[in-house]
């Protein structure tokens, strides 16, 4: 169940182009297919913004 991911720290790799995504994962919307990561670093350097979601098909 998505629910249970809820708060584990998680890294997305999306490739040499976009890079490796890390952080805390907020809301799962299985509807929607996505997934957002809270307080996100990207390629180890904070995020200028709180959260960032991904779509399952952009995994």
């Amino acid at each position: 169940m998505a629910t249970d991911r809820l708060c584990s720290l998680v890294w997305i790799n999306c490739g040499e182009t976009l890079g490796v995504y890390q952080g805390e994962v907020s809301p799962v919307d299985e509807s929607s297919q996505t997934i957002s990561l809270s307080q996100p670093l990207h390629n180890g350097v904070k995020c200028p913004v709180p959260k960032v979601t991904f779509r399952y098909n952009c995994l």
